[in-house]
């Protein structure tokens, strides 16, 4: 069993943007957090091949707006309050936390709720990047419900969402009692034993973002950075990572009507890409045509930085390079293009998948050596 420890939390920091995809929230303080409270303290983290087959474990996280926790950070004492309600409707006693999103501030509010608790926590989960909506999970794709789950609000008011209810419509109940309640909330849900969560969750991700983080830690170049990542990425479940683009970003723009954003990228040689986000990057088109598509990753790094940015922290004049990183297989197969495709998020485009879009690169052998 390994513990997360104090010297963790830096390059977890660096690999939640990284996997955030441009989303997943501004983790900053709660990592500044964690690194207070774990001066003298260790958080176990726990293989999936390590979990206990018939110990239940629980699912937290937060809902709504990560940027509207900044101004009353969560201490992972309400996640106390909602584990013991949902204890008492489950009738489980919950030997560790499992995590949902595994990136942005949902990699780091789990290990708070963990400290707080005295629980373990799992390396790996349902999404192996950022995703902005409860359906779309691996949970889902296994038909495992998120219920029974407890919310609480930023007032301390708590709801429960008992019986079994589709996973779509607790996205929406869910997200307007949030919006009624202050923007922001903690669940606990995902209440499900060890021999579920081994066959469910994504394995090592924890591990992974640790090592996307040191990448960028190690690194004194941008050339340098790539090949590190390319090495970390190419020894994972994930893929090879991929240059897609670099250039300075000449303008931003947004659509009400759609809550679609646009970031416009001119590179020296005077080509034009054309990222298109909304909570996360969704898709890039490079003269016209499409260079990468959700559920790969599209994740941007500041040059003059060499350090991962998220989409809200991109502005005018800003220097970036865009990597893809290939989703897990998993977030590939159909049932999970229904719910995490670009046409999930408005657009009337299809996946195709980064090996396809750069097909010489990704089937020359020293990619993979």
């Amino acid at each position: 069993m390994q513990e997360i420890t104090i010297d963790w939390i830096e390059p977890l920091w660096y690999g939640s943007i990284f996997l955030g995809s441009g989303g997943g929230g501004k983790s900053y303080l709660l990592a500044s957090e964690l690194h207070k409270v774990l001066q003298n303290r260790a958080i176990p983290l726990l293989t999936l091949d390590e979990l206990p087959e018939n110990n239940f474990f629980c699912g937290v996280g937060l809902l709504g707006s990560p940027e509207l926790s900044e101004e009353s950070l969560p201490s992972g004492m309400e996640a106390r309050i909602i584990i013991e309600e949902l204890e008492k409707y489950t009738g489980a006693k919950f030997k560790g936390i499992s995590i949902v999103e595994g990136a942005g501030v949902n990699i780091f509010y789990p290990l708070l709720t963990a400290l707080q608790t005295g629980l373990p926590v799992t390396d790996g989960d349902a999404m192996g990047r950022a995703f902005p909506e409860l359906q779309m999970t691996t949970y889902h794709l296994e038909n495992l419900t998120v219920t029974p789950l407890v919310l609480i609000d930023s007032n301390y008011n708590l709801h429960l969402f008992l019986d079994k209810q589709d996973t779509f419509l607790l996205e929406l109940n869910t997200r307007q009692i949030i919006s009624q309640q202050g923007g922001v909330g903690y669940f606990a849900g995902f209440p499900y034993p060890g021999s579920v969560l081994k066959r469910v969750l994504l394995p090592g991700t924890l591990t992974f973002a640790r090592e996307i983080g040191e990448c960028f830690l190690q690194a004194d170049n941008y050339r340098e950075l790539f090949s590190l990542l390319l090495e970390v990425t190419s020894n994972s479940f994930y893929g090879p990572v991929v240059e897609i683009f670099q250039g300075t970003v000449t303008n931003i723009s947004t659509y009400e009507i759609t809550k679609w954003k646009a970031a416009t990228l001119i590179s020296p040689k005077g080509e034009k890409l054309q990222l298109l986000f909304q909570y996360e990057n969704l898709l890039a088109f490079k003269n016209g045509n499409m260079v990468a598509s959700v559920p790969d990753l599209i994740s941007a790094i500041d040059l003059n930085k060499l350090k991962p940015v998220n989409n809200n922290e991109i502005y005018e004049g800003q220097q970036l390079a865009l990597l893809g990183l290939p989703a897990p297989l998993r977030l590939r197969i159909s049932k999970a293009l229904d719910v995490v495709g670009p046409q999930c998020f408005g657009y009337r485009t299809i996946y195709v998948p980064l090996e396809k879009l750069y097909w010489d690169y990704y089937h020359k052998k020293e990619v993979f050596s």
